[in-house]
């Protein structure tokens, strides 16, 4: 398993991170697809090379394969919803996070 949610529990940070948001923050902070302006495209491009190394580093043939989530919660919420269909059996330990839990509990309250 890699654990990729270390921003949520790790310090320091490892370097280069401080940098590469103070540079972002300083100098582009756009929303990437939203227009066709310098920022805009710089910010797709960095999203596009964060995905494609991905990709690499997964050994995922497709890089549009990839998607960035705001956090683990929403991954993992839009991984059972999308995946869970009618009839199908989860098998947990009862101690799952609420972010497992939950939507488990949804899903099950809407298939049956």
């Amino acid at each position: 398993m890699i654990y990729l949610d270390n921003a949520a529990s790790s310090w320091t940070k490892p370097p280069g991170v401080p940098e590469a948001i103070a540079d972002w923050v300083s100098n582009n902070g756009a929303n990437s697809g939203r227009t066709d302006h310098k920022m805009a495209r710089s910010a797709e491009r960095m999203i596009t090379d964060a995905g494609t190394e991905m990709a690499h580093f997964f050994g995922v043939l497709d890089p549009d394969r990839i998607v960035f989530l705001q956090n683990v919660t929403e991954a993992l919420k839009l991984a059972l919803q999308g995946l869970l269909r009618p009839g199908d059996h989860v098998v947990g330990a009862g101690f799952e996070h609420n972010s497992v839990q939950r939507p488990l509990e949804r899903r099950l309250r809407i298939c049956s």
